[in-house]
């Protein structure tokens, strides 16, 4: 008899079964389990009958799609598409169905002069409007028996109208009592020509606190105050309560549960409304209006003139600033749910009072149950995208005899703990410059950056990358520049509490700042150490900053070849800062409290109008995401086509091989056989420049030459692609126009520094600029900057006999020719790998494609082709201008002028005609035969010299140009589906958040016991009402996300401006 491994007797003949049958592996699912297991096979005892049983069983968590989860929003499906793909298939987009039924007989849009030019129908009646405002002035409709409209006095009385109370009149004594409860109405006293103003404080009223003005049996002595109640500054005289009603209340408490807000708290004589405050606090964070102004304001309003002198208000400047500021931290307070903590205000926690992003993932928060579980492929819907940078317009500047006034709430919001940073910073030591690829890291000069004068040179930032949210404790103060130890600290506090699996972080030098980040990690303090062994971290540049890198630098770290990143731009910092740098103006004196909760204020507001943004937002980004996502999928197919699947499956390891391991091959860029890359000739030029000065040879600037040619030749190709964005557009979307003033504006700064140093490096440009901005029209707008003249060495005047230096330092018009002469042969090489990739596709086309939906889309691809053609021959055009400027005319024979025809396909000159050779085709032809589109070359022109300069020829750069389309089309398409999915599970996951925090406020209902029953009461409100507010708005968001995408774009085609839906993209 013989035991199974089980330990199970078994007769018969085991041993063969178990030997030949029981080495089969099987899996199989038990609940939320995956099981592998041996499956052993026997015979029975009686020989008649086969059994089985698994062995050596393991279990292993199972591989999940994220719609198996255990959440109720998992199989929901925000902005269904229904037949939004069928309408894009068909070439009939939903715009044009709705278009079609808003249109007039004429084919226009009916239009309303009302809505047109609304102006043009007042011009008409402003002598009406005119009139009846200068009626208020008298007495209107009293002008014939002026009497009290109460009382019904008129005779020997003084009479008061009151514009808050209405347009009628008032007798003293009806005035006076009526205005008991109401002491901050505006009066005016007709003196029986006029009206002239006239305070309730003048009548003898007196204001009765803890009664709501009604009588007290025990009224205290009655004081003055100054009472700040927009749109006036009051004067009033008020009494405190003494009665029983207020015996558990001072004099504070009395006030504020009046709505007053002392200024002080040692018997105040300066109070502002609750109204007021809530007021200045949006005119501040949405305005940017400044306390001084706004109490200007106030003064006016009140006398104007007192600006004089003849009349006197009150100076309450210093006291409402500080009020105010007192009041925006209350109100953070009040939002963040401190009130309703037992162990008080002291207790907040680091970056509690922090407006965190709906949409970005937060474990415990907006999560789904399960997700680390999820299948690898789907982890990235849960990846934390940051964006990173430097902002040097937020300065601030150093006061002499500035008071110790810190923050009031020190880290518990968006700013950095400020004594760990401060220590932190103790122990930074000089940074040695290693930037190998970014001109303008140079010309930044982080160490030698002018701070004379400054306390802070400017800020550094933490948001997230989709939404642009400052993250909690993601901000902090820059001391000399945009240091490594200052960013490190920043960014590990806005992750402090991390959770996750995966990160990316977008930052402009993130390719040097990522280099040492794993060895910097120790010197960190140990709460915000990240653990970069234990979680997946990527790195990407900004797209627009990507540009400034050298493009090897670019291929290796663009947010395009990022997976999981779907189509974030890394932008959104720079948006972020455009909305605070308003605020610069109005802080850069301030000190160091009041800036930073100014700026907290700022930064607040802005996460919290992101966040009721998000429904219009990722609805509208979703609607583009689809339908782009349709188009990328379409056009990838068709690029595959043409390619065998072998060489597919080939190119697919090569980026496997490439994302695992950056040090192999770039699967998406042409390797540069012929001529050295464009950063070995900067590096080459850099070196001699150095060694020209060590050995006293060169002129000392303390700065990169050769950083600073190399930043002029970016800011042109940065000058081409925005003139390439605008070329043939005569009307562009406002989101559009948007993008192109970031742009300019980013370019702007870039120009700016590079003019900083070209006053040392080409002292004759300083006399052209000044030159050209006399001669220029001050009548017109200034120059856009893709058309502002740089004025490099080659555009100054000058030749190699009379004058060789051109303006400039000595060695800088040399270092240009090489530089020159590097743009040139790898703008070649790029050139004729385009050309190689259209050749291709145009064969592909020819021979196996019909149809005309096909047709279209082989066209549209071929175009976009076309387009980066166009790009790289203008490259090559700019940098032979500027080598034949220098040098003269054949200098360098290897480059010629690069003409239309010489950047143009054998049969492309034959295009235009295509469909008249196919009808000459067909005559003669059977029935259903095809014939060519473009019938064989005859063409006797010559070949261009672009193919006969080395390297031209070569079917290796062929493969390798139809191999970078390929997997830059799939690197489209896989962004534009990951993005479609992202912004699914961000809707999902704002919805989960505010669940959540509907939940967390329902909780501190009844979280205080140690209160009194009035305070218990108002906690329980506020924690109600707060939760109510996020259980309307997420049932709001969820109808509105429920809307199919066909119905969101009509509804979008609806509102004025958004007629070109899809030039947002």
């Amino acid at each position: 008899m013989s035991k199974n491994p089980s330990g199970k007797s078994r007769r018969g003949r085991p041993a063969l079964a178990t030997l030949n049958l029981s080495d089969i592996e099987e899996d199989t699912n038990v609940g939320d389990l995956a099981v592998t297991a041996d499956k052993g096979v026997y015979v029975s005892s009686d020989g008649h009958r086969r059994e089985e049983e698994l062995l050596n069983i393991s279990h292993k968590k199972r591989r999940l799609n994220p719609s198996k989860l255990n959440d109720r929003l998992a199989e929901w499906i925000p902005v269904p598409e229904d037949n939004f793909a069928q309408d894009e298939a068909e070439g009939r987009g939903p715009e044009e169905e709705f278009q079609e039924e808003n249109v007039s007989q004429h084919g226009k849009r009916k239009e309303y002069t009302s809505s047109r030019d609304p102006m043009s129908l007042w011009r008409p009646v402003m002598g009406d409007f005119l009139a009846e405002i200068l009626r208020h002035e008298g007495l209107g409709d009293d002008a014939n028996a002026p009497r009290c409209a109460l009382c019904r006095r008129g005779e020997d009385v003084r009479l008061f109208k009151c514009s808050d109370c209405g347009q009628y009149l008032q007798c003293e004594t009806c005035c006076v009592e009526l205005h008991q409860k109401t002491p901050l109405h505006v009066l005016k006293e007709w003196n029986g020509r006029f009206w002239e103003p006239r305070a309730l404080l003048d009548l003898g009223l007196v204001y009765q606190l803890g009664h709501g003005g009604f009588p007290c049996p025990f009224p205290d002595t009655a004081r003055k105050m100054v009472l700040i109640e927009a749109p006036a500054i009051h004067q009033i005289r008020f009494a405190y309560c003494k009665c029983s009603k207020s015996d558990s209340a001072d004099n504070l408490e009395q006030l504020l549960r009046n709505g007053w807000y002392p200024a002080t708290i040692t018997d105040p004589g300066t109070c502002a409304t609750f109204k007021t405050l809530e007021g200045y606090r949006l005119y501040n964070i949405v305005g940017n209006m400044n306390v001084r102004d706004y109490v200007t304001s106030l003064e006016r309003m009140t006398d104007a003139s007192a600006a004089s002198g003849m009349t006197w208000i009150p100076e309450r400047y210093k006291q409402f600033g500080r009020i105010a500021r007192q009041w925006g931290f209350i109100g953070r307070l009040m939002r963040a749910g401190r009130g309703h903590d037992k162990a008080g205000v002291g207790a907040t926690a680091l970056g509690e009072c922090a407006v965190r992003c709906w949409a970005c993932p937060q474990e415990g928060r907006n999560l789904p149950d399960g997700w680390e579980e999820v299948d690898p492929k789907y982890q990235f819907l849960f990846m934390l995208i940051l964006a990173v940078d430097a902002n040097f317009r937020l300065r601030n500047r150093i006061r002499t005899n500035e008071l110790d006034d810190p923050s009031l709430g020190p880290g518990w919001g968006y700013w950095v703990e400020p004594e760990s940073y401060k220590e932190h910073l103790k122990n930074y030591v000089h940074e040695k410059e290693i930037s190998t690829c970014i001109a303008f890291a140079a010309l930044l000069q982080k160490d030698t950056r002018l701070t004379t004068g400054l306390r802070v040179s400017g800020v550094g930032g933490c948001v997230c990358a989709r939404h642009e949210c400052m993250r909690p404790n993601g901000l902090g103060d820059l001391q000399k520049g945009e240091r490594y130890s200052n960013m490190d600290f920043i960014v590990m506090s806005a992750l402090m509490g991390f959770g996750l699996l995966l990160l990316t972080i977008s930052y402009d030098i993130a390719c040097q700042w990522k280099i040492n980040l794993k060895e910097r990690m120790p010197a960190m303090p140990e709460k915000l150490r990240l653990p970069l062994d234990k979680i997946q971290v990527q790195y990407g540049l900004p797209v627009w900053h990507a540009g400034s890198h050298n493009d090897v630098c670019q291929h290796e770290n663009s947010l395009s070849y990022r997976v999981g990143v779907g189509r974030t731009d890394g932008e959104g910092i720079e948006r972020t800062w455009s909305r605070l740098n308003p605020a610069a103006y109005s802080t850069k004196d301030a000190g160091t409290g009041v800036r930073a909760d100014a700026l907290e204020a700022k930064v607040d507001n802005n996460n919290f109008l992101k966040n009721l943004g998000q429904g219009d937002t990722l609805q509208r980004r979703l609607v583009i995401a689809i339908a782009e996502r349709d188009r990328q999928v379409s056009a990838f197919k068709e690029v595959s086509r043409t390619v065998e699947k072998g060489v597919k499956d080939e190119w697919r390891k090569m980026i496997s091989n490439w994302l695992e391991d950056p040090s192999k091959p770039n699967p998406y860029v042409v390797s540069a056989k012929d001529y050295p890359t464009e950063a070995q000739v900067r590096l080459a030029v850099r070196k001699d420049e150095e060694a020209l000065t060590e050995s006293g040879k060169a002129p000392l600037h303390g700065r990169s030459a050769t950083a600073f040619l190399v930043a002029g030749i970016q800011i042109e190709d940065a000058q081409r692609r925005i003139l390439a964005q605008l070329k043939g557009t005569t009307l562009i979307s406002a989101e559009r126009e948007n993008q192109v003033q970031e742009w300019r504006h980013a370019l702007l700064v870039k120009i700016s520094k590079f003019r900083s140093l070209q006053k040392i490096y080409m002292p004759g440009a300083v006399r052209c600029l000044e030159e050209m901005e006399v001669a220029r029209d001050s009548e017109l707008p200034p120059v856009v900057a893709e058309r502002v003249k740089l004025f490099m060495p080659h555009e100054m005047s000058g030749d190699e006999v009379h004058d060789p230096l051109r303006g400039c330092v000595a060695g800088l018009v040399e270092m240009e020719v090489r530089l020159r002469v590097s743009q040139c042969e790898n703008s070649l090489v790029s050139l004729r790998a385009r050309l190689h990739a259209k050749r291709h596709l145009i064969s592909f086309r020819d021979s196996n494609i019909t149809g005309q939906v096909r047709s279209t889309k082989a066209r549209t691809l071929i175009e976009q082709v076309g387009e980066r053609v166009e790009s790289y021959a203008n490259r090559y055009r700019q940098g032979h201008k500027a080598l034949e400027a220098l040098k003269g005319p054949g200098a360098y024979p290897a480059l010629r002028a690069l003409r239309p025809e010489d950047v143009q396909l054998d049969g492309e000159a034959q295009e235009s005609d295509s469909i008249a050779r196919r009808k000459l085709g067909m005559l003669g032809s059977g029935r259903g035969a095809r014939p060519p589109r473009t019938a064989p070359g005859t063409s006797k022109r010559v070949l261009s010299w672009i193919w006969t300069a080395p390297g031209a020829l070569d079917d290796a750069m062929m493969h390798e140009s139809v191999r970078v389309e390929w997997c830059r089309a799939l690197a489209r398409k896989t962004r534009w589906c990951e993005e479609v999915m992202l912004l699914r599970e961000e809707m999902k996951r704002v919805l989960r958040y505010l669940s959540w925090q509907a939940g967390w406020w329902k909780e501190r209902e009844v979280w205080r016991e140690d209160v009194t029953a009035e305070v218990a009461g108002g906690l329980k409100a506020y924690a109600a009402k707060q939760g109510a507010w996020c259980e309307r708005l997420a049932e709001f968001l969820r109808k509105k996300w429920d809307v199919p995408a066909v119905k969101v774009v009509q509804d979008l085609l609806a509102v004025e401006g958004v007629d070109q839906l899809y030039s947002l993209e």
